[in-house]
């Protein structure tokens, strides 16, 4: 097995029919410290579970598992993709992920703590903080229907806009488990190459988890940059809010 660096920032990997790991992201072995077979990770018992669930004629699936890292057990939701009938493509998403990544930043700061200027690295934090918050606002995940959902982007998207975003993006897609993810871009102004790829990885990961992307509201200097993206990706177009609403909430 190998490991790659051009796939999405996630623990993810590509297996054979035999549960070989073929390629992984640096999160899946950060995550369960990865074995050849990718049932070595899987809990006993969730043995059965994924044999049964993870094979090309179960098709797209999504099931919930138990898998370990040393013995260290937590539970796992598994967004399962066949490329074909030989190579599957797995997305692994914590259930308490974002405690773990919670105490992991509280540590990160008490180190920073013990080395830095208290007042000042107060001040900076303060205003980091005030900053990552605007930008969240800037993409707020509203529920339109149990089906649908509607993220409006507002602003200049730019690297760091978009790197605070997209885990608040796929968290919220996950958790409230919508279908259909509506992007509104009536309010977005210009975005950089670095921007259009972490929207990429946004897309991709949305799609993996099985929902449906509707791009919205694009202006006609971003449209070829979204089309092209869409090219190798199954996103749909719409050019107003109202038509999507009537279209899917109606």
């Amino acid at each position: 097995m190998r490991q790659v660096h051009d796939q999405l920032p996630v623990p993810f990997v590509t297996i054979d029919r035999k549960f070989y790991i073929l390629e992984y992201t640096p999160e899946a072995n950060e995550l369960l410290e990865l074995h050849p077979s990718f049932l070595e990770s899987v809990d006993q018992d969730s043995h059965d579970k994924v044999i049964k669930w993870v094979n090309p004629d179960a098709g797209k699936v999504k099931i919930e598992i138990n898998m370990h890292k040393g013995s260290e057990v937590f539970l796992i939701d598994l967004y399962v993709n066949w490329k074909n009938d030989l190579q599957a493509e797995v997305m692994m998403m914590p259930k308490y992920e974002e405690n773990n990544h919670v105490s992991g930043m509280l540590e990160k700061l008490q180190k920073r703590l013990n080395d830095t200027n208290f007042e000042l690295l107060e001040e900076k934090d303060k205003l980091d903080d005030a900053v990552d918050q605007n930008n969240r606002l800037s993409a707020p995940y509203v529920g339109l229907t149990t089906d649908t959902a509607l993220i409006p982007l507002f602003g200049v998207l730019d690297e760091r806009k978009l790197f605070v975003i997209k885990e608040q993006i796929l968290d919220e897609a996950h958790h409230y488990n919508h279908d259909r993810i509506l992007f509104d871009f009536t309010g977005v102004g210009a975005f950089n190459p670095e921007a259009l790829h972490l929207l990429r990885d946004i897309f991709t990961s949305l799609l993996y988890m099985g929902k449906e992307v509707v791009i919205i509201g694009i202006k006609p200097d971003q449209a070829r940059k979204l089309h092209e993206m869409s090219i190798q990706m199954n996103l749909q177009f719409m050019q107003s809010l109202q038509k999507a609403i009537e279209k899917y909430c109606s």
